[in-house]
């Protein structure tokens, strides 16, 4: 839609619809005659900061600087609470979000009504894969605590990997890396005893969220029981019992209502990994 004026046009109340658009001047206009182009706001970019969050993904490691470049022009900002809900297990892809600040929950609901934690994505990683393959979602999201979030919408995608094929073939490798760890996260889930799993997922929590600390880490993640015991597939009495025997063994702190890991050697030997 294109306005000539003598100044810039005003906006009635009856284009009130149309108060969310701009005004720009077209090129080629001078202060005798103007031409204007109503246009939507243009999407401003991330932070250098997020930028650099997003990019530091190991994923993009092998991403050449053009396909970095246009991947940072096309991601979208926003701002989210704690709690809100960003992601409807079963609803359309309508976007692929990476976290720029702050943690995410990934929550599915079993056929039986069961509701379990599934992931906390860290700043840097990404959620919401059913977009590539225009799939419906496969969990809930929900902000953990206030953040940031940056989104690539469908046509970004499309357009990203039809021009970039070095962005195309990380997006593969990194999303069949996403279902090796979904596929060991079940197979741990079903045969690992609880201590083993409740030692590895702290110290996984530990290396995205964690603060070091002389010989292990504070976990800087607000996190309840009940986060806690999703994560592990278990129910809050059996993390309990596990919790006890980690301070048992003097691997976990837990007195200032703060997850601190005083020995990650000891915990790694509960893991079953090497120390």
């Amino acid at each position: 839609m294109t306005l000539h004026a003598s100044t810039h046009p005003a906006v009635s109340d009856r284009f009130a619809p149309l108060q969310a658009l701009v005004w720009r001047p077209e090129p080629g206009s001078n202060a005798h005659r103007r031409a204007w182009t109503l246009e939507r706001p243009r999407t401003p970019l991330a932070s250098p900061t997020q930028q650099r969050t997003m990019l530091a993904a190991d994923w993009l490691a092998g991403v050449g600087p053009a396909a970095r470049e246009a991947l940072v022009e096309s991601l979208q900002p926003s701002t989210v609470r704690a709690g809100e809900q960003i992601l409807h297990q079963g609803a359309q892809a309508l976007a692929w979000h990476g976290v720029a600040s702050g943690a995410v929950r990934l929550n599915s609901v079993s056929a039986s009504g069961r509701q379990l934690s599934t992931a906390l994505v860290a700043p840097g990683e990404w959620f919401g894969e059913g977009l590539a393959g225009d799939l419906p979602e496969a969990c809930s999201a929900h902000a953990h605590v206030d953040g940031v979030l940056v989104s690539l919408r469908p046509e970004a995608l499309r357009r990203l990997t039809a021009h970039h094929a070095d962005l195309r073939h990380a997006l593969l490798r990194w999303s069949s890396a996403r279902q090796s760890a979904w596929m060991q996260a079940v197979l741990e889930a079903s045969s690992a005893p609880l201590g083993q799993r409740l030692a590895a997922c702290l110290l996984d929590l530990g290396r995205r969220f964690g603060q070091p600390q002389d010989e292990g880490f504070r976990l800087a993640l607000p996190l309840t029981q009940t986060d806690l015991a999703q994560l592990v597939a278990t129910s809050r009495q059996r993390l309990n019992q596990g919790m006890q025997d980690l301070r048992r063994i003097g691997a976990l702190d837990t007195r200032d209502h703060h997850i601190t890991v005083l020995s990650t050697e000891a915990l790694q030997r509960r893991a079953g990994l090497p120390a």
